[in-house]
Formats: C-alpha cells, sequence, structure tokens
C-alpha cells in the first residue's frame, strides 16, 4: 500500500480500526495498490465534507470570535445585526463580530468607562487609556465640601488616614487644586504584583505598554506633570473651549479623551528583515510576500510581484520592452524608492522617495517624492487613479482621475540619538515609518476607493478603524459628550519601574 493513502482524516479512521488481517492482505494483494484503503479513502472524502458542513453549520449560529475553530461566515453578520439592532460601522471583520457578540453588554453598561474602553478595543483593534474631560477641567472650591474617600475614586483608601498631614493632604486625589505642586512629580509607575499575579494596590490598572501587559498607578495626581499631554496628565486646566481634535479642546465637562498608541506599520519591534541586496535574476514572475527587505532588490529578468512588503529601494535593469506587461506588480507594499525602465502596476502603495517609470498604473497609491514618468503613447498611456501625487506633475500620455496634491503628515516618534531623545518622523526600516497621522487631510486619509487610506496600510485600515470608533462611541455615551482620540507616545513606553513611596 501507498504510505500517502488513505489521506482523509476520516479514511485514516476507518482504515485504522479494521482487524490486521484486512490491512495486512490489503497492502500484499493486487502488487500493493490498496484498493480496501482507497475505497476507505474515498468514503472518507465524502464523510470529511458532511463533518465540515455540519462543523461550519454550527459555528454560523454563533456570531463571534472564537478562541480557536471555525466561526460564522462573514456574510450572516448582517442577519445577526438586524436581529440585535446592531449599527455595525467596523471596517475589520473581527470587529464587526465583537459588535454583534456584545451587543446586549454593552448596552447594559451603557455610558460607563468600562463600555466605552471596550468599544474602542473591539472595534478600533487598539489599546486606550481614558482620561474624562471633567476630571482635567479646573473649578472653584467651595468652603465645607468635603472630601469624598479616596477608595470611591479608586485610589488607595489608605490615604484617607493622613488627610490631616500638612504633606499628605496635599496629595488626597479629591482635592480640587489647579496649581501643580511642584514638590512631587505626576506620572504613570509600575505597581509590583504579588505571588498570585495580581497587584495588592487597589488603584493599579493593567495596560499593554510596548506589547507587554503591565499593572501601573497613577501617582501624585496633583503633582507636575512629567510628560504634558500624554495619558498621566492629570492636571486641571481651564476649560477649553475649542473644538475638540487630537490636540486642543480636552479639559472640558463634555469631553471623553482616548489615549491610543500611534500604528508602528510594518516595522513593529522584534521584525527581523532580510539584509543586504537581493537579486531576481530567473525568468519568470517572482511573488514575494510579507517581507521587508532592508536593501536593494534587483530585477535583471523575468518579473516579480509583491504584496505587503516593504523594500528600501527597487531597481529594475529589464528591458522596458513594449511596455505592455508589468516588470513590477505591488500590493500594499512601502518603496524607499524606485527606478523601473517598464511598466510598473501599483495598487495600495507608498513610494516615499521618488519613482522612476516607463509606464505606470496605479490606484489607491501615495507618492511623496519625485514622480518621474516617460512620455507614453496615446493607446498605452499613464493612469493614476485615487491616489496623491506630488504638485506640478505632467507627463505626455497621463491620465488622472480623482488624484490630490495634499501632502501626507506622518507620525513623529521617539528616538534615541546621540544619547538623548528626539523626535522626529520616522524613517524607512524604523517603528511608524509612513503611518499617517489624524492631522493629514481627509483627501488622503480617506480618499482612496474604497473611501480608506491611500498608501501601503491601505489593508491595516488606520483611519476607518479611528473613525468607526468615534462613530460607535456616539450611541453609548452621554447625550452633548464628545469623544477624542489622542496618539500617546507614552503607550509606547513601560511605566516607571515600581519603587517605594515617599
Amino acid at each position: 500500500m501507498a504510505d500517502d493513502i488513505p489521506k482523509t482524516a476520516t479514511g485514516k479512521q476507518l482504515y485504522s480500526i479494521l482487524p490486521e488481517v484486512y490491512r495486512t492482505r490489503d497492502s500484499s494483494e493486487a502488487g500493493g495498490e490498496g484498493d480496501l484503503a482507497r475505497y476507505l479513502d474515498a468514503c472518507g472524502e465524502l464523510l470529511d465534507r458532511i463533518r465540515s458542513t455540519l462543523d461550519q453549520r454550527l459555528a454560523d449560529s454563533f456570531p463571534d470570535n472564537p478562541p480557536e475553530g471555525r466561526a460564522c461566515q462573514p456574510w450572516l453578520l448582517p442577519y445577526f445585526a438586524q436581529l440585535l439592532d446592531v449599527r455595525l460601522v467596523s471596517p475589520d471583520e473581527r470587529g464587526r463580530r465583537d459588535e454583534v457578540a456584545n451587543a446586549v453588554a454593552w448596552r447594559q453598561r451603557k455610558g460607563t468607562l468600562t463600555a466605552i474602553e471596550q468599544i474602542a478595543e473591539a472595534v478600533g483593534r487598539m489599546e486606550v487609556e481614558i482620561r474624562e474631560g471633567w476630571k482635567r477641567t479646573a473649578v472653584t472650591p467651595r468652603m465645607a465640601m468635603p472630601l469624598l474617600p479616596a477608595g470611591a475614586l479608586g485610589e488607595d483608601p489608605s490615604r484617607d488616614d493622613f488627610r490631616y498631614h500638612p504633606l499628605w493632604a496635599a496629595r488626597h486625589p479629591d482635592l480640587p487644586a489647579a496649581t501643580p505642586d511642584l514638590r512631587y512629580p505626576a506620572r504613570a509607575m509600575e505597581v509590583a504584583v504579588a505571588a498570585d499575579g495580581f497587584p495588592a494596590n487597589p488603584s493599579a490598572k493593567l495596560t499593554t505598554f510596548a506589547g507587554k501587559p503591565t499593572w501601573w498607578r497613577q501617582v501624585n495626581p496633583h503633582g507636575a506633570p512629567c510628560f504634558p499631554g500624554s495619558f498621566d496628565d492629570v492636571s486641571r486646566l481651564t476649560a477649553d473651549l475649542r473644538t475638540p481634535d487630537w490636540r486642543q479642546g480636552h479639559s472640558h465637562p463634555k469631553r471623553v479623551i482616548l489615549h491610543a498608541p500611534p500604528p508602528l506599520g510594518f516595522f513593529e519591534p522584534g521584525l527581523f528583515p532580510v539584509q543586504g541586496d537581493t537579486l531576481i535574476d530567473t525568468k519568470k514572475e517572482q511573488l514575494l510576500e510579507d517581507l521587508v527587505i532592508d536593501g536593494t532588490l534587483r530585477v535583471i529578468a523575468g518579473s516579480v510581484w509583491l504584496r505587503r512588503c516593504a523594500v528600501r529601494a527597487l531597481e529594475v535593469t529589464v528591458p522596458a520592452g513594449t511596455l505592455a506587461d508589468p516588470v513590477v506588480t505591488a500590493e500594499e507594499c512601502l518603496f524607499g524608492k524606485m527606478t523601473v525602465p517598464g511598466l510598473a502596476r501599483l495598487e495600495c502603495c507608498t513610494v516615499l522617495d521618488g519613482l522612476a517609470c516607463g509606464r505606470l498604473q496605479t490606484s489607491d497609491s501615495l507618492f511623496d517624492g519625485m514622480l518621474a514618468l516617460a512620455p507614453a503613447a496615446r493607446a498605452r498611456p499613464h493612469c493614476i487613479r485615487f491616489s496623491r501625487i506630488p504638485p506640478g506633475l505632467s507627463a505626455v500620455g497621463l491620465l488622472a482621475f480623482r488624484t490630490t496634491t495634499e501632502p501626507p503628515v506622518y507620525y513623529a516618534f521617539e528616538f534615541e540619538e546621540g544619547g538623548g531623545v528626539v523626535r522626529r518622523t520616522a524613517r524607512f526600516g524604523e517603528p511608524g515609518c509612513a503611518v499617517l497621522h489624524p492631522v493629514t487631510a481627509e483627501s488622503v486619509r480617506f480618499g482612496a476607493e474604497d473611501g480608506g487610506e491611500m498608501g501601503a496600510h491601505h489593508g491595516w485600515r488606520y483611519s476607518l478603524l479611528m473613525a468607526a470608533v468615534l462613530d460607535k462611541l456616539k450611541e453609548f455615551i452621554p447625550v452633548g459628550m464628545e469623544a477624542v482620540i489622542v496618539p500617546d507616545l507614552r503607550l509606547h513606553r513601560a511605566p516607571h519601574p515600581p519603587c517605594e513611596e515617599k
């Protein structure tokens, strides 16, 4: 009998429960063909399909994200949503499943911080820290107004035992103080964890910093903020009546501030890119997927098809030929610079430094640097649609549809340079490279054909996820309240290690 028979799971099971005499006879007769094994394998194929259909039928009864196994088919989610009166807003399939699965629980917790945090993390697939605007607003102290117990504010109840101490009294969390106490620093601090894995301090919170879950707490809420504008800045300010956005209008009784870490895109920590140059010299199409090439990709023969790749430099030396067949096809890719004498077909790509191309066909892409296009014939023109192009672009034989010249704005991150920390835009190979900031014009952030963002991170849906969270929260926060998402770099760094409080 051949080693690969039977192949199906049920066929193997049926064959294994046969008495040994039949298996031995089946393998020895008919020249080792294994006719009985082949027959059981054919039966097993039918039974496997029946089993798979029944498993999928069972999974289709539950719209949630199962920890393992099958999930319901996506086309069923709108029917579940209609049954539970849920308005689906998430562009992500897992987010839509969570919207349906948690519909009742979120309605029961409507208006609470727990519901807001769960919605942001489920719909937007982002870790957030929430601050209420009324807690950031300075108020006038009232005479004989008793202080709330520290335990009612989520702080250590032992603080109430020292309310008459001259130093500790100034640190009570319910004091309506607006002037920062310069004697103490206000910041997030990591909390020591007991042997059971939980902290002893009741005010501790669990947040993921740089991919690592960490217990932390806010220390010295009336002290001088170490990082103004971050999630651990709880200083009180005069009411800000400006229209709220990512950097203003936060200190207001009608605001809910969601601090979220900026996305990192292709270059997350722990990634191991392909170092050095890569050569393609075979006379056929090569497919590259999910690769980061921190060097030059040279194509001297054939063609290349890239999917979800980041390439520092792409150089093609294949002759242009008739410009009818693409030499480079790229989908959701990030490039530093490109040189393609032939036809380049790009979809949802970002080119940072420049592109020199013989013929270009592109959609939903972002060109931040120079774009040099060779003159094209009328029969085979350049075609650019739903893309960002540099201003003043002109080329012979160019067809452009729904393009914009608005400049993209990328996130600024903190990097250690020269013994200090500097804040600047990430370069190629650094975390956060080419990720669009919320201040970017909407014609770029929502200018793709499907309403998403242009460029290499179109598949990540960063802009759509952020908009979906704000849209969803309108149903779950009190009337008149507004939610604001604030990018916070501090959520990419772990809090200060625990120490003895003095």
